[in-house]
């Protein structure tokens, strides 16, 4: 097999988390359906895990992440109001990405657009100014991506699967006009409490 492919072991599991995300507009969410209907081909039933069209979303920043063992709901009572504070702050003008690629990556197969000066800043300016969690940020995926799904069972992957996911030819475009801050219970963000939404002007 081309690529280490892994059985993300975290799939709909109690995992809080507290992240920004901006949330696939319909557009957006339209096509990326249709890959994922393409790519679940490709592979025998139940290879893949796939989260609710309108649960498809860019990562912005995770606060708290799901990954980590601490208590997060401390750590907000702690960084809330700084963390609303940044967010009430931000430039509201709306992020515009085009996505281009395909990617097989080690946990599932993801949309990736090019990396965005802004977002990238807005990711460091929260981590700069909000108190740190009790274990480190992991460094953000270079590329804007979202997922489009996880492997359930990674060993029923065709030996080609990665080439043929790349071949598939890509062009979304995704207007971000809003910012969702969400408690998150069940991993991976599936069924979030919003917190506070941050709309954004258009571009």
């Amino acid at each position: 097999m081309s690529a280490p492919f892994i059985r993300d072991p975290h799939w709909d599991t109690t995992r809080l988390s507290y992240t920004v995300q901006a949330p696939a507009p319909a557009e957006a969410q339209a096509a990326f359906e249709a890959f994922r209907d393409r790519i679940e081909a490709m592979a025998p039933p139940d290879s893949f895990w796939r989260a609710p069209a309108e649960r498809l979303h860019v990562s912005v920043h995770i606060l708290a992440n799901a990954r980590h063992e601490y208590d997060k709901d401390a750590y907000w009572a702690v960084a809330e109001a700084a963390a609303l504070a940044e967010l009430e702050q931000i430039e509201r003008r709306a992020f515009t990405w085009h996505f281009d690629r395909l990617i097989a990556a080690p946990l599932g197969v993801i949309a990736a657009a090019s990396p965005d000066p802004r977002l990238a800043a807005l990711r460091h300016r929260l981590i700069a100014r909000l108190p740190p969690p009790p274990l480190p940020h992991e460094p953000p995926y270079p590329l804007v991506h979202c997922t489009l799904l996880r492997y359930a069972e990674p060993a029923a992957l065709p030996a080609d699967f990665a080439a043929r996911v790349a071949t598939l030819p890509c062009s979304v475009d995704w207007r971000a006009e809003r910012l969702d801050l969400l408690r998150n219970e069940r991993y991976p963000s599936l069924h979030p409490r919003l917190v506070q939404t941050f709309t954004l002007e258009q571009a």
